[in-house]
Protein backbone atom coordinates (compact mmCIF):
# COMPACT_ATOMS: atom_id res chain seq x y z
CA UNK A 1 0.00 0.00 0.00
CA UNK A 2 1.13 3.56 -0.39
CA UNK A 3 2.59 5.53 2.32
CA UNK A 4 2.03 9.17 3.12
CA UNK A 5 1.54 11.43 5.45
CA UNK A 6 -1.15 10.93 7.65
CA UNK A 7 -1.44 13.44 10.10
CA UNK A 8 -1.22 16.23 7.36
CA UNK A 9 -3.89 14.18 5.46
CA UNK A 10 -6.11 14.29 8.77
CA UNK A 11 -5.63 18.17 8.87
CA UNK A 12 -6.53 18.49 5.52
CA UNK A 13 -9.37 16.19 5.69
CA UNK A 14 -10.90 17.99 8.79
CA UNK A 15 -10.29 21.38 6.93
CA UNK A 16 -12.63 19.86 4.13
CA UNK A 17 -15.16 18.22 6.07
CA UNK A 18 -15.55 21.41 8.51
CA UNK A 19 -15.85 23.82 5.68
CA UNK A 20 -18.57 21.96 3.55
CA UNK A 21 -20.88 22.97 6.69
CA UNK A 22 -20.23 26.64 5.59
CA UNK A 23 -20.97 25.75 1.71
CA UNK A 24 -24.56 26.75 -0.53
CA UNK A 25 -25.10 24.50 -2.89
CA UNK A 26 -27.78 24.94 -5.66
CA UNK A 27 -28.79 23.11 -8.44
CA UNK A 28 -26.90 22.50 -11.98
CA UNK A 29 -27.80 22.54 -15.53
CA UNK A 30 -25.16 19.26 -16.74
CA UNK A 31 -25.22 15.58 -15.83
CA UNK A 32 -21.67 14.06 -15.33
CA UNK A 33 -20.69 10.92 -16.57
CA UNK A 34 -20.46 9.13 -13.63
CA UNK A 35 -23.46 7.60 -12.93
CA UNK A 36 -24.43 4.78 -14.80
CA UNK A 37 -27.55 4.09 -13.56
CA UNK A 38 -29.08 7.38 -14.57
CA UNK A 39 -27.85 6.85 -17.67
CA UNK A 40 -29.46 3.43 -18.33
CA UNK A 41 -32.65 5.18 -17.33
CA UNK A 42 -32.28 8.28 -20.27
CA UNK A 43 -31.48 5.56 -22.47
CA UNK A 44 -34.49 3.52 -21.70
CA UNK A 45 -36.82 7.19 -21.83
CA UNK A 46 -35.24 7.49 -25.15
CA UNK A 47 -35.88 4.00 -26.67
CA UNK A 48 -39.63 3.75 -25.43
CA UNK A 49 -39.54 6.96 -27.67
CA UNK A 50 -40.89 9.48 -25.09
CA UNK A 51 -37.71 12.11 -25.56
CA UNK A 52 -35.51 12.94 -28.90
CA UNK A 53 -32.11 13.24 -27.85
CA UNK A 54 -28.73 11.44 -28.39
CA UNK A 55 -27.06 10.73 -25.38
CA UNK A 56 -24.08 9.78 -26.36
CA UNK A 57 -21.97 13.11 -25.52
CA UNK A 58 -21.63 13.75 -21.91
CA UNK A 59 -22.05 15.83 -19.69
CA UNK A 60 -25.66 16.04 -21.04
CA UNK A 61 -27.63 19.39 -20.60
CA UNK A 62 -30.57 18.69 -18.40
CA UNK A 63 -32.31 21.77 -19.84
CA UNK A 64 -32.27 19.81 -23.30
CA UNK A 65 -33.34 17.06 -21.58
CA UNK A 66 -36.07 18.62 -19.79
CA UNK A 67 -37.44 20.48 -23.38
CA UNK A 68 -37.58 17.03 -25.21
CA UNK A 69 -39.40 15.19 -21.56
CA UNK A 70 -43.09 14.09 -22.58
CA UNK A 71 -45.29 13.69 -20.43
CA UNK A 72 -45.53 9.87 -20.92
CA UNK A 73 -42.22 9.04 -20.09
CA UNK A 74 -42.46 7.29 -17.03
CA UNK A 75 -43.67 3.59 -17.86
CA UNK A 76 -44.95 2.56 -14.74
CA UNK A 77 -40.87 1.96 -13.29
CA UNK A 78 -40.46 2.59 -9.39
CA UNK A 79 -37.35 4.61 -10.58
CA UNK A 80 -37.43 8.34 -11.86
CA UNK A 81 -33.80 9.25 -11.67
CA UNK A 82 -34.17 12.29 -14.84
CA UNK A 83 -37.05 13.51 -13.31
CA UNK A 84 -35.66 14.50 -9.96
CA UNK A 85 -32.81 15.69 -11.74
CA UNK A 86 -35.08 17.78 -14.07
CA UNK A 87 -37.10 19.07 -10.85
CA UNK A 88 -33.70 19.95 -9.25
CA UNK A 89 -32.78 22.03 -12.05
CA UNK A 90 -35.66 24.20 -12.56
CA UNK A 91 -35.07 25.46 -8.39
CA UNK A 92 -32.59 28.55 -8.18
CA UNK A 93 -31.35 29.97 -5.19
CA UNK A 94 -30.14 28.61 -1.92
CA UNK A 95 -30.14 25.17 -1.89
CA UNK A 96 -28.58 22.39 0.16
CA UNK A 97 -24.73 21.68 0.98
CA UNK A 98 -23.30 18.91 -0.04
CA UNK A 99 -19.85 16.57 0.97
CA UNK A 100 -18.14 13.46 -0.27
CA UNK A 101 -14.78 11.65 0.64
CA UNK A 102 -14.41 8.52 -1.11
CA UNK A 103 -11.41 5.67 -0.59
CA UNK A 104 -10.10 2.64 -2.94
CA UNK A 105 -7.09 -0.02 -3.49
CA UNK A 106 -4.54 1.37 -5.17
CA UNK A 107 -5.43 -0.93 -8.29
CA UNK A 108 -6.76 1.56 -10.92
CA UNK A 109 -6.38 -0.54 -14.18
CA UNK A 110 -9.65 -0.45 -15.27
CA UNK A 111 -12.14 2.54 -15.41
CA UNK A 112 -15.34 2.54 -17.08
CA UNK A 113 -18.58 4.65 -17.54
CA UNK A 114 -18.58 3.78 -13.46
CA UNK A 115 -15.36 4.96 -12.50
CA UNK A 116 -14.97 6.07 -8.99
CA UNK A 117 -12.34 8.05 -7.18
CA UNK A 118 -8.53 8.50 -9.25
CA UNK A 119 -6.42 7.72 -5.64
CA UNK A 120 -6.71 5.85 -2.57
CA UNK A 121 -8.53 8.98 -0.73
CA UNK A 122 -10.01 11.72 -2.13
CA UNK A 123 -12.71 14.01 -0.94
CA UNK A 124 -14.65 17.09 -2.50
CA UNK A 125 -16.19 20.09 -1.65
CA UNK A 126 -18.67 22.13 -4.58
CA UNK A 127 -20.32 25.01 -4.72
CA UNK A 128 -22.68 26.53 -7.75
CA UNK A 129 -24.92 29.02 -8.53
CA UNK A 130 -27.40 29.49 -11.38
CA UNK A 131 -30.07 31.27 -13.28
CA UNK A 132 -31.74 31.17 -16.26
CA UNK A 133 -28.95 32.53 -18.38
CA UNK A 134 -25.53 31.54 -15.87
CA UNK A 135 -24.37 28.50 -14.24
CA UNK A 136 -21.24 28.64 -12.34
CA UNK A 137 -19.22 25.64 -10.05
CA UNK A 138 -16.39 25.78 -7.54
CA UNK A 139 -15.44 22.49 -7.16
CA UNK A 140 -12.50 21.62 -4.49
CA UNK A 141 -11.22 18.09 -4.54
CA UNK A 142 -8.20 16.49 -2.86
CA UNK A 143 -6.31 13.70 -4.16
CA UNK A 144 -3.64 11.36 -1.54
CA UNK A 145 -2.04 8.26 -1.99
CA UNK A 146 -1.89 8.55 -5.77
CA UNK A 147 -0.13 5.41 -7.66
CA UNK A 148 3.07 6.61 -9.65
CA UNK A 149 2.34 6.76 -13.42
CA UNK A 150 4.20 5.03 -15.91
CA UNK A 151 6.78 7.41 -16.28
CA UNK A 152 7.31 7.82 -12.45
CA UNK A 153 5.39 10.50 -12.08
CA UNK A 154 2.83 11.06 -9.02
CA UNK A 155 -0.02 13.32 -8.96
CA UNK A 156 -1.69 14.13 -6.15
CA UNK A 157 -3.26 17.24 -3.71
CA UNK A 158 -5.59 19.63 -4.53
CA UNK A 159 -7.53 19.98 -7.54
CA UNK A 160 -9.93 21.86 -9.03
CA UNK A 161 -11.70 19.10 -11.58
CA UNK A 162 -15.82 19.78 -12.09
CA UNK A 163 -15.44 23.53 -11.67
CA UNK A 164 -16.61 25.36 -14.53
CA UNK A 165 -18.45 28.69 -15.53
CA UNK A 166 -21.34 28.74 -18.06
CA UNK A 167 -23.26 30.86 -20.67
CA UNK A 168 -26.94 29.97 -22.24
CA UNK A 169 -26.28 31.51 -26.19
CA UNK A 170 -29.66 30.71 -27.32
CA UNK A 171 -29.66 27.11 -28.43
CA UNK A 172 -26.14 26.68 -27.03
CA UNK A 173 -23.93 27.07 -24.26
CA UNK A 174 -20.30 28.20 -23.84
CA UNK A 175 -18.59 26.94 -21.08
CA UNK A 176 -14.82 27.01 -19.68
CA UNK A 177 -13.40 25.14 -16.68
CA UNK A 178 -12.32 21.15 -15.82
CA UNK A 179 -15.37 18.62 -16.51
CA UNK A 180 -15.20 14.53 -17.50
CA UNK A 181 -16.37 13.90 -20.79
CA UNK A 182 -17.59 10.79 -22.64
CA UNK A 183 -18.07 10.22 -26.35
CA UNK A 184 -19.91 7.28 -27.75
CA UNK A 185 -22.05 4.51 -27.14
CA UNK A 186 -20.32 2.57 -24.86
CA UNK A 187 -20.71 1.02 -21.71
CA UNK A 188 -17.47 -0.10 -20.46
CA UNK A 189 -14.80 2.85 -22.50
CA UNK A 190 -14.73 5.02 -25.68
CA UNK A 191 -12.04 5.05 -27.95
CA UNK A 192 -11.69 8.58 -28.32
CA UNK A 193 -12.40 10.33 -24.96
CA UNK A 194 -13.82 8.84 -21.79
CA UNK A 195 -13.43 9.60 -18.06
CA UNK A 196 -10.46 7.29 -17.76
CA UNK A 197 -7.82 10.40 -16.83
CA UNK A 198 -8.85 13.37 -15.36
CA UNK A 199 -10.33 15.94 -17.04
CA UNK A 200 -8.47 18.87 -19.11
CA UNK A 201 -8.93 22.30 -18.64
CA UNK A 202 -10.93 23.77 -21.54
CA UNK A 203 -12.98 26.36 -23.43
CA UNK A 204 -16.32 24.48 -25.08
CA UNK A 205 -19.74 24.79 -27.05
CA UNK A 206 -22.39 22.96 -27.46
CA UNK A 207 -25.50 23.06 -28.95
CA UNK A 208 -28.10 22.60 -25.94
CA UNK A 209 -31.35 21.01 -27.44
CA UNK A 210 -31.18 18.85 -30.59
CA UNK A 211 -33.67 20.03 -32.34
CA UNK A 212 -34.17 18.94 -36.03
CA UNK A 213 -33.71 21.45 -39.28
CA UNK A 214 -36.55 23.20 -40.23
CA UNK A 215 -35.63 23.19 -43.56
CA UNK A 216 -37.42 20.35 -45.96
CA UNK A 217 -34.18 19.12 -47.27
CA UNK A 218 -32.78 18.98 -44.58
CA UNK A 219 -35.35 17.31 -42.13
CA UNK A 220 -34.11 13.57 -42.89
CA UNK A 221 -31.09 14.34 -40.81
CA UNK A 222 -33.70 14.07 -38.04
CA UNK A 223 -32.44 15.92 -34.23
CA UNK A 224 -28.94 16.55 -34.03
CA UNK A 225 -26.09 18.24 -32.02
CA UNK A 226 -22.51 19.60 -32.36
CA UNK A 227 -19.49 20.15 -29.41
CA UNK A 228 -16.56 21.53 -29.41
CA UNK A 229 -13.55 22.01 -26.91
CA UNK A 230 -9.98 23.52 -26.75
CA UNK A 231 -8.25 22.42 -23.99
CA UNK A 232 -4.55 22.53 -22.70
CA UNK A 233 -2.45 19.50 -21.62
CA UNK A 234 -0.02 19.71 -19.24
CA UNK A 235 3.29 20.63 -18.65
CA UNK A 236 5.24 17.40 -17.22
CA UNK A 237 5.43 15.97 -21.29
CA UNK A 238 8.10 16.30 -23.35
CA UNK A 239 6.32 18.39 -25.40
CA UNK A 240 4.51 20.89 -22.42
CA UNK A 241 1.32 22.32 -22.57
CA UNK A 242 0.31 21.10 -25.91
CA UNK A 243 -3.10 22.02 -27.26
CA UNK A 244 -6.14 19.42 -27.48
CA UNK A 245 -8.86 20.50 -30.04
CA UNK A 246 -12.41 18.36 -30.23
CA UNK A 247 -15.20 18.39 -32.70
CA UNK A 248 -17.94 16.01 -32.72
CA UNK A 249 -20.98 16.37 -34.52
CA UNK A 250 -24.29 13.46 -33.96
CA UNK A 251 -27.36 13.17 -36.45
CA UNK A 252 -30.45 11.13 -35.59
CA UNK A 253 -31.69 10.62 -39.37
CA UNK A 254 -35.01 9.78 -40.16
CA UNK A 255 -34.36 7.19 -42.91
CA UNK A 256 -33.78 4.63 -40.72
CA UNK A 257 -35.40 4.55 -37.20
CA UNK A 258 -33.63 3.62 -34.13
CA UNK A 259 -30.32 4.80 -35.87
CA UNK A 260 -27.79 7.39 -33.89
CA UNK A 261 -24.46 8.62 -36.00
CA UNK A 262 -21.39 10.06 -34.17
CA UNK A 263 -18.41 11.89 -36.29
CA UNK A 264 -15.86 13.30 -34.35
CA UNK A 265 -12.40 14.61 -35.01
CA UNK A 266 -9.17 15.04 -31.59
CA UNK A 267 -6.43 17.12 -32.90
CA UNK A 268 -3.63 17.75 -30.18
CA UNK A 269 -1.21 20.60 -31.39
CA UNK A 270 1.33 23.05 -30.67
CA UNK A 271 3.22 23.15 -27.14
CA UNK A 272 6.19 24.97 -26.06
CA UNK A 273 8.37 24.67 -28.80
CA UNK A 274 6.18 23.93 -31.45
CA UNK A 275 4.50 26.30 -33.70
CA UNK A 276 0.98 27.79 -32.55
CA UNK A 277 0.36 30.02 -35.18
CA UNK A 278 -3.02 30.92 -37.15
CA UNK A 279 -1.57 28.63 -40.31
CA UNK A 280 -0.85 25.45 -37.86
CA UNK A 281 -4.62 25.69 -36.44
CA UNK A 282 -5.18 25.91 -39.93
CA UNK A 283 -3.42 23.07 -41.37
CA UNK A 284 -4.48 21.37 -38.33
CA UNK A 285 -8.13 21.48 -39.43
CA UNK A 286 -7.37 20.99 -43.35
CA UNK A 287 -5.36 17.36 -42.22
CA UNK A 288 -2.14 18.98 -43.65
CA UNK A 289 0.33 17.68 -40.96
CA UNK A 290 1.29 14.11 -42.20
CA UNK A 291 5.25 14.33 -42.82
CA UNK A 292 6.30 13.48 -46.05
CA UNK A 293 2.68 13.52 -47.41
CA UNK A 294 1.21 17.35 -47.27
CA UNK A 295 4.08 19.15 -44.84
CA UNK A 296 7.40 17.54 -46.81
CA UNK A 297 10.26 15.75 -44.30
CA UNK A 298 10.40 18.77 -42.15
CA UNK A 299 8.86 17.50 -38.62
CA UNK A 300 8.57 20.54 -37.09
CA UNK A 301 5.99 21.24 -39.78
CA UNK A 302 3.80 19.16 -38.76
CA UNK A 303 1.02 20.77 -36.73
CA UNK A 304 0.45 17.66 -34.49
CA UNK A 305 -1.26 14.69 -33.87
CA UNK A 306 -4.62 13.41 -34.77
CA UNK A 307 -7.49 11.07 -34.08
CA UNK A 308 -10.96 10.78 -35.97
CA UNK A 309 -14.00 8.27 -36.87
CA UNK A 310 -16.98 7.44 -36.32
CA UNK A 311 -19.66 5.59 -33.77
CA UNK A 312 -22.93 4.21 -34.53
CA UNK A 313 -25.78 2.86 -31.86
CA UNK A 314 -28.72 1.13 -33.94
CA UNK A 315 -32.11 -0.09 -32.07
CA UNK A 316 -33.39 -2.17 -34.88
CA UNK A 317 -37.48 -2.31 -35.26
CA UNK A 318 -38.70 -1.43 -31.76
CA UNK A 319 -36.84 -4.39 -30.20
CA UNK A 320 -35.47 -4.09 -26.73
CA UNK A 321 -32.08 -4.34 -27.89
CA UNK A 322 -29.12 -2.39 -29.33
CA UNK A 323 -26.04 -2.69 -31.57
CA UNK A 324 -23.32 -0.32 -31.11
CA UNK A 325 -19.53 0.19 -32.49
CA UNK A 326 -16.78 2.69 -32.14
CA UNK A 327 -14.03 3.18 -35.11
CA UNK A 328 -10.88 5.27 -34.62
CA UNK A 329 -8.24 6.26 -37.53
CA UNK A 330 -4.66 7.18 -35.87
CA UNK A 331 -3.67 8.13 -38.99
CA UNK A 332 -5.07 9.90 -42.39
CA UNK A 333 -5.40 9.23 -46.35
CA UNK A 334 -7.34 10.63 -48.53
CA UNK A 335 -9.38 12.75 -45.81
CA UNK A 336 -10.27 9.55 -44.32
CA UNK A 337 -9.39 7.75 -41.14
CA UNK A 338 -6.43 5.05 -41.39
CA UNK A 339 -5.03 2.95 -38.54
CA UNK A 340 -8.15 1.92 -37.41
CA UNK A 341 -9.06 0.63 -33.91
CA UNK A 342 -12.33 -0.68 -33.28
CA UNK A 343 -15.29 -1.05 -30.74
CA UNK A 344 -18.26 -3.47 -30.89
CA UNK A 345 -21.32 -3.87 -28.77
CA UNK A 346 -24.41 -5.06 -28.15
CA UNK A 347 -27.07 -3.98 -25.30
CA UNK A 348 -30.30 -5.22 -24.06
CA UNK A 349 -32.89 -4.12 -22.00
CA UNK A 350 -36.33 -5.47 -19.61
CA UNK A 351 -38.48 -4.65 -16.89
CA UNK A 352 -38.81 -7.45 -13.57
CA UNK A 353 -41.29 -6.71 -11.58
CA UNK A 354 -40.95 -2.73 -12.35
CA UNK A 355 -37.54 -2.26 -11.74
CA UNK A 356 -35.08 -2.45 -15.16
CA UNK A 357 -32.39 -4.34 -16.04
CA UNK A 358 -29.49 -4.11 -18.96
CA UNK A 359 -26.84 -6.15 -19.88
CA UNK A 360 -24.17 -5.78 -22.57
CA UNK A 361 -21.47 -7.04 -24.18
CA UNK A 362 -18.64 -5.39 -25.65
CA UNK A 363 -15.13 -5.75 -27.47
CA UNK A 364 -12.12 -3.55 -28.29
CA UNK A 365 -9.26 -3.77 -30.35
CA UNK A 366 -6.79 -1.57 -29.57
CA UNK A 367 -3.74 -2.45 -32.43
CA UNK A 368 -4.28 -0.68 -35.76
CA UNK A 369 -5.62 -1.72 -39.04
CA UNK A 370 -4.77 -0.08 -42.18
CA UNK A 371 -7.00 -0.38 -45.12
CA UNK A 372 -4.53 0.74 -47.20
CA UNK A 373 -2.81 -2.58 -46.47
CA UNK A 374 0.23 -1.08 -44.57
CA UNK A 375 1.63 -3.90 -42.97
CA UNK A 376 2.20 -2.06 -39.66
CA UNK A 377 -0.15 -3.14 -36.64
CA UNK A 378 1.73 -2.44 -33.19
CA UNK A 379 3.00 0.27 -31.36
CA UNK A 380 0.56 3.23 -32.86
CA UNK A 381 -2.67 3.54 -31.25
CA UNK A 382 -2.58 6.60 -28.68
CA UNK A 383 1.07 7.57 -29.76
CA UNK A 384 2.82 10.10 -31.89
CA UNK A 385 6.21 10.94 -32.98
CA UNK A 386 6.16 13.95 -31.83
CA UNK A 387 3.71 14.31 -28.45
CA UNK A 388 6.07 11.24 -27.41
CA UNK A 389 3.91 10.77 -24.30
CA UNK A 390 0.83 10.50 -26.80
CA UNK A 391 -2.79 10.99 -26.58
CA UNK A 392 -2.58 10.38 -22.56
CA UNK A 393 -3.02 13.00 -19.66
CA UNK A 394 -1.50 12.55 -16.30
CA UNK A 395 -0.54 9.65 -16.94
CA UNK A 396 -4.07 7.62 -18.61
CA UNK A 397 -5.01 7.61 -21.78
CA UNK A 398 -8.24 9.94 -22.59
CA UNK A 399 -9.75 7.16 -24.43
CA UNK A 400 -9.77 3.80 -23.93
CA UNK A 401 -8.07 2.46 -20.46
CA UNK A 402 -7.06 -0.57 -21.72
CA UNK A 403 -4.34 1.78 -23.93
CA UNK A 404 -2.42 0.62 -26.51
CA UNK A 405 -2.40 -2.50 -28.53
CA UNK A 406 -4.70 -4.44 -25.92
CA UNK A 407 -8.05 -6.64 -26.66
CA UNK A 408 -10.55 -7.08 -24.62
CA UNK A 409 -13.90 -8.02 -23.77
CA UNK A 410 -16.58 -6.86 -21.10
CA UNK A 411 -19.92 -8.28 -20.10
CA UNK A 412 -21.89 -6.13 -17.71
CA UNK A 413 -25.29 -5.43 -16.17
CA UNK A 414 -27.29 -2.28 -14.51
CA UNK A 415 -30.29 -3.53 -12.20
CA UNK A 416 -31.87 0.09 -11.26
CA UNK A 417 -34.34 -1.42 -8.67
CA UNK A 418 -35.83 2.68 -7.37
CA UNK A 419 -34.45 5.66 -6.64
CA UNK A 420 -32.67 4.51 -3.60
CA UNK A 421 -31.22 1.56 -4.81
CA UNK A 422 -29.49 -0.04 -7.75
CA UNK A 423 -26.39 -2.50 -8.71
CA UNK A 424 -24.18 -3.42 -11.22
CA UNK A 425 -20.97 -5.69 -11.85
CA UNK A 426 -18.52 -6.07 -15.38
CA UNK A 427 -16.66 -8.97 -16.24
CA UNK A 428 -13.22 -7.70 -18.03
CA UNK A 429 -11.13 -10.25 -19.53
CA UNK A 430 -8.14 -9.86 -22.17
CA UNK A 431 -5.13 -9.25 -23.07
CA UNK A 432 -3.43 -5.92 -22.71
CA UNK A 433 -0.04 -4.61 -24.84
CA UNK A 434 -0.55 -8.06 -26.95
CA UNK A 435 3.33 -8.04 -28.18
CA UNK A 436 4.49 -6.44 -25.24
CA UNK A 437 6.68 -4.25 -27.33
CA UNK A 438 5.47 -0.74 -26.93
CA UNK A 439 4.53 1.83 -24.31
CA UNK A 440 1.32 1.37 -22.27
CA UNK A 441 0.08 3.28 -18.91
CA UNK A 442 -1.12 -0.60 -17.67
CA UNK A 443 1.08 -2.85 -19.10
CA UNK A 444 4.40 -0.78 -20.34
CA UNK A 445 6.78 -2.82 -22.73
CA UNK A 446 5.32 -6.26 -21.25
CA UNK A 447 2.28 -7.99 -22.58
CA UNK A 448 -0.42 -8.54 -19.85
CA UNK A 449 -3.01 -11.27 -19.85
CA UNK A 450 -5.72 -9.73 -17.63
CA UNK A 451 -9.20 -10.84 -15.65
CA UNK A 452 -11.18 -8.81 -13.28
CA UNK A 453 -14.65 -8.73 -12.07
CA UNK A 454 -16.25 -5.91 -10.21
CA UNK A 455 -20.14 -5.67 -8.46
CA UNK A 456 -20.64 -2.37 -7.40
CA UNK A 457 -23.84 -0.47 -5.49
CA UNK A 458 -25.27 2.83 -5.26
CA UNK A 459 -27.80 3.66 -2.53
CA UNK A 460 -29.90 6.67 -1.50
CA UNK A 461 -30.70 7.60 1.90
CA UNK A 462 -33.28 10.67 1.62
CA UNK A 463 -34.43 10.61 5.08
CA UNK A 464 -30.58 11.12 5.99
CA UNK A 465 -29.65 13.06 2.62
CA UNK A 466 -26.81 10.88 2.31
CA UNK A 467 -25.65 8.41 -0.57
CA UNK A 468 -23.49 5.67 -0.37
CA UNK A 469 -21.71 4.12 -3.56
CA UNK A 470 -18.87 0.60 -3.10
CA UNK A 471 -17.89 -1.95 -5.14
CA UNK A 472 -16.11 -5.30 -4.03
CA UNK A 473 -14.21 -7.07 -7.00
CA UNK A 474 -11.20 -9.28 -8.13
CA UNK A 475 -8.15 -8.16 -10.45
CA UNK A 476 -5.07 -10.51 -11.81
CA UNK A 477 -2.35 -9.49 -13.88
CA UNK A 478 -0.26 -12.00 -15.29
CA UNK A 479 2.61 -10.44 -16.65
CA UNK A 480 4.95 -12.03 -19.66
CA UNK A 481 7.54 -11.80 -17.84
CA UNK A 482 5.91 -14.73 -15.13
CA UNK A 483 5.10 -11.56 -12.54
CA UNK A 484 1.75 -12.40 -11.40
CA UNK A 485 -0.70 -9.01 -9.32
CA UNK A 486 -3.52 -10.36 -8.29
CA UNK A 487 -5.81 -9.25 -5.33
CA UNK A 488 -9.16 -7.91 -4.26
CA UNK A 489 -10.28 -4.47 -5.51
CA UNK A 490 -12.62 -2.07 -3.23
CA UNK A 491 -14.18 1.41 -3.55
CA UNK A 492 -16.11 3.27 -1.10
CA UNK A 493 -17.81 7.16 -1.27
CA UNK A 494 -19.75 8.56 1.04
CA UNK A 495 -22.08 11.78 0.31
CA UNK A 496 -23.91 13.42 2.71
CA UNK A 497 -26.02 16.69 2.10
CA UNK A 498 -26.75 19.44 4.95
Amino acid sequence: MLQFNSSLLFYKLTFFLLFTLYCPTWAEPFLSPDNPFIRHEIRLIIDEGSLNEIPNTWPLNLGGLSYGLSTNSIFGWKHSLLEKKIAEEKESGLGKTSSSFSVRDDRMTSRGFYSGSHSFFSSNISTSWMDDRFAVKMSLNAFYGVKKDWKNRIDEGFAIDGSYVSARLGNWSATIGKVGRWWGPGWDGSLILSTNARPIPAVSVDRRISEPFEAKWLSWIGPWSFHSFIGRMEGERTVPNPYLWGMRGEVQPTILGGLEIGFFRMMQLGGDGRPEGLSTWVDAFLSQDNTGANTGKDPYKEPGNQLAGIDIRWKPFGFPFAFYGQIVGEDEDKFLPNCLMFQYGIEAWTSIENSTLRVFAEYVDLTSYWWTGDPRTRNITYGHHIYSDGYRFRGRPLGHWGDQDSRLTSIGGLWLINNELAWGSTLRIGKLNVDGAGQSSVSNFVSTDYLSIEIFNAREYENLSMSINKSLGWENMSRGNNQNDNGLTAFLSLTRSF
